[in-house]
Formats: C-alpha cells, structure tokens, sequence
C-alpha cells in the first residue's frame, strides 16, 4: 500500500512513483522529475498557503547536495502547470506569488488515500517453455540484438544525466563573479545579485577556513537572510570530483549551520 493523492476528484499522484494518472483512465500517466515530484509533493503539504521559494530550493535541491538557479526552479513549476493541463486540471491552481513563492490554490481538493500498488507492477514474468532446438540460433542472435540496444540507451541516458548534472550544478557557479578579500581565500558571488556590496561586507566580516575550504562561493539575495557558502577543497570543476561543503548563514540570528 502507498499513500496516493486525489487532485480535483480526477487525477491521481503518486509521490514514491513521480507520475500523475487519470483516475477514470490508468493508461493517461504522466511522468514527472524528480525535482518536480518533490515540489508538489511540498505544494500538497502546504495546500493552501504559499511556499517560499527559498524553502523550495532548501527541500528540493540543497538537501540533496544540488545548488540550481532560479530557472531550473521555474522550469519544475511550469512542467508541473504543462501536466496539471495535459491530465485535464486547471494549470492556474498552481499559482506565483511575485517574489515570494509558490502555492497550491485552495479550491482544489485534494485527499489522500492508501492505495494498492497496481498488479502490473508486482507481477512476476512467467517462465517460457524451451524453445525447439531449430530455434536456438535466432533467439541467441535476438537476445544478443536486444541486449545491444539495451546497452545503446544505457549510454544515451548516462549521457544525458552528464548533460544535466553539468548544466544544473557547473555552469552556474562558473558564472559567478571574483570578490576582492585580505584572507587567504578565492571569494565568487552569486552573478545573478543587483549588487556586491553585501557580498563584500560579509567577506571583510566572516573568517573561513581558507587552509581547507580555499575556494568559497557565496549566494546571498536582499531579501533573504540565509546566505548560503558552498566552500571547495579546489576551483570547482566539472573535470574531477568537487569536496564541497555548504555553510548556512542567518542574518538576523547571527547562527551559522552546516
């Protein structure tokens, strides 16, 4: 049994699964990141009141050892909007609020339920008979065929998951921009700020340990306390294994968490 949500009376979500499903029709399903999964699943909880986009970042992506930028968060929602459409929902129950955040409109209903897993995906392939010794040769020739194609989209998919991981988590950071500092370290601010002058003042004001961690890059918003510092044993690359660690900073409460 999984617990299984009901949006609107007419489409299901599967949140261990990350797909939506017509409840009046099993074979219209949609198939949703993991990302995106995460991000309704967050809507749902909150249903009703608005997720800030901060939070979604800290729960989607930043617990899960990711840094994205403000695009890859909205390309989520918009999938989200696109499959809520395609499954016959309104896509404006997902509702932007400007430079706050994300929420779930009240008016959809939404219940959840336990539900059982559905037979196709428990059932057990049934063992075929041997085949006539005619037959041997072909078979061996279609399974050494299959087996070539399965390799063939094994590669294609590590190859788009390379693609992704260098476009959510490297070229970002390659973007940011040089800061000035009297410490040891290479300070870089997120490219995306208005202006660098928090930046600044929270490198004159902070001390690193720049032995260990020499490579820090800082992303700070105005109008978010929590300044994030992904600091790196080396220039972060795409080129070898990156040992980050992210420091959390809360401008109000002084309190640093790692």
């Amino acid at each position: 049994m999984e617990i299984v949500f009901l949006l609107g009376g007419r489409v299901f979500f599967w949140p261990e699964r990350n797909f939506l499903v017509l409840a009046s029709d099993q074979s219209k399903r949609i198939s949703l990141s993991n990302p995106a999964s995460r991000c309704l699943s967050l809507l749902i909880q909150a249903h009703g009141t608005v997720v800030e986009r901060d939070y979604f970042f800290q729960q989607v992506w930043l617990n899960n050892g990711a840094q994205v930028s403000n695009n890859t968060f909205y390309q989520n929602i918009s999938l989200l909007r696109r499959a809520f459409k395609d499954l016959g929902l309104n896509e404006e129950w997902i509702v932007t609020i400007p430079k706050v955040g994300i929420k779930l409109d009240a008016a959809l209903e939404v219940s959840a339920q336990e539900m059982a897993i559905h037979p196709e995906a428990e059932s057990v392939p049934e063992t075929p008979e041997p085949a006539p010794a005619t037959t041997l040769v072909r078979q061996n020739d279609r399974r050494r065929q299959h087996l070539a194609w399965a390799i063939g989209a094994f590669l294609l998919c590590l190859l788009a998951g390379s693609l992704t991981w260098i476009s959510e988590f490297d070229t970002r950071l390659l973007s940011y921009i040089p800061l000035e500092s009297q410490q040891e370290c290479h300070f870089f601010a997120n490219a995306d700020a208005l202006d660098f002058e928090k930046h600044q003042y929270f490198v004159d004001n902070t001390r690193f340990e720049c032995r260990l961690y020499p490579w820090v890059y800082l992303t700070m918003y105005p109008n978010f306390a929590r300044i994030s510092a992904l600091t790196c044993r080396q220039q972060y690359s795409r080129w070898h294994e990156n040992q980050c660690v992210t420091h959390y900073y809360f401008r109000e409460e002084k309190n640093v968490g790692v």
